[in-house]
């Protein structure tokens, strides 16, 4: 329990200082554009030299249905951190939903690799302590560009680190428990190197691909906060043309 209380503690200094660091409404947060463009070119050299070849291997020694299972597996390890962020956002609902895909999935799903949870109507959820904060009011603040790891922004940095103590996974001590939690590191990595191969390429042809990929996830992390919901429209209250008075037409 102290390495997790260590980590909340650590995630609530660093959100609070999200908070204060927070852009305004529409404003690009970017304030280590510069130490984040080196990273990123750095991030890409690594994904040419190393990591595409490792997911064109992976492509070429698996088909669809295998990297389906590897996938849902995957996805299935995650539950219990979704599990607990439905929980701290309040969708009750939605925790549920997870328990029950947990459930079906471990067990006629063999393990996660099958999903039997959809086809029998359960919904499955998204939901990480980035998004639990955010739906708290905690400000993302400043957008990064994290090595190897991508683009993140610092309130999504501490979630990481919450949902990481929320993981039974992390605490979980057996033979080989080391080795364990790095190779499912390495294939959920490859896994999602090859599946995210077109977005990639999408934003390699943008003509500022830095520029498109901190936009992208900006929107994306906002969206998913939202649950996919449109965002308000910030004119929809203004009162129409019609209701002022400009005065006598000549």
């Amino acid at each position: 329990m102290t390495h997790k209380a260590l980590i909340a503690g650590l995630a609530l200094l660093m959100t609070g200082c999200a908070s204060k660091a927070g852009a305004p409404s529409g404003a690009v947060n970017d304030p280590f554009e510069d130490v984040n463009r080196a990273v990123f070119d750095f991030n890409e050299a690594v994904d040419k030299a190393v990591l595409v070849h490792l997911a064109d291997g992976y492509r070429s020694v698996t088909n669809t249905p295998i990297r389906g299972g590897v996938r849902n597996f995957l996805i299935n390890l995650d539950q219990p951190v979704v599990f607990a962020n439905t929980l701290l956002q309040g969708k009750f609902a939605a925790a549920l939903d997870t328990v029950s895909r947990f459930a079906v999935n471990t067990t006629v799903g063999i393990g996660g690799i099958l999903d039997p949870a959809t086809p029998l109507g359960v919904p499955r959820h998204r939901e990480d302590f980035g998004q639990t904060l955010g739906l708290w009011g905690v400000a993302e603040g400043p957008f990064l560009i994290l090595p190897l790891l991508g683009p993140s922004n610092l309130r999504d940095l501490a979630g990481a680190g919450v949902d990481r103590g929320l993981d039974p996974l992390t605490s979980a001590r057996f033979e080989g428990d080391t080795g364990v939690r790095v190779t499912l590191g390495v294939v959920g990595a490859v896994s999602a190197r090859e599946r995210l191969e077109p977005q990639i390429e999408m934003m390699r042809e943008q003509a500022e691909p830095y520029t498109a990929l901190r936009r992208n996830y900006t929107q994306a992390r906002a969206a998913a906060i939202r649950d996919g919901q449109e965002a308000d429209d910030p004119f929809a209250n203004l009162p129409d043309f019609d209701d002022f008075d400009f005065g006598d037409e000549d």
